[in-house]
């Protein structure tokens, strides 16, 4: 009986940490003002085929 309830114990507590992954580490000011200046570039009307494939690039990295 008292090895089912340690075992419940440690198995709960392993479960727990399992569902909570840790937070994001926050950008730093040089990835933030890389984030803008991809963002500035990728919202103008009026794109060459280069833009456009390093747009999707960004775009697909950021949703990775």
């Amino acid at each position: 009986m008292f090895d089912r309830l340690i075992l419940s114990a440690v198995l709960g507590t392993v479960g727990w940490h399992g569902l909570f992954p840790d937070p994001p580490v926050p950008l730093t000011l040089k990835q933030k003002a890389k984030e803008r200046s991809m963002s500035a570039v990728c919202d103008k009307k009026k794109k060459t085929k280069t833009v456009k494939q390093l747009c999707k690039r960004w775009e697909a990295q950021k949703n990775a």
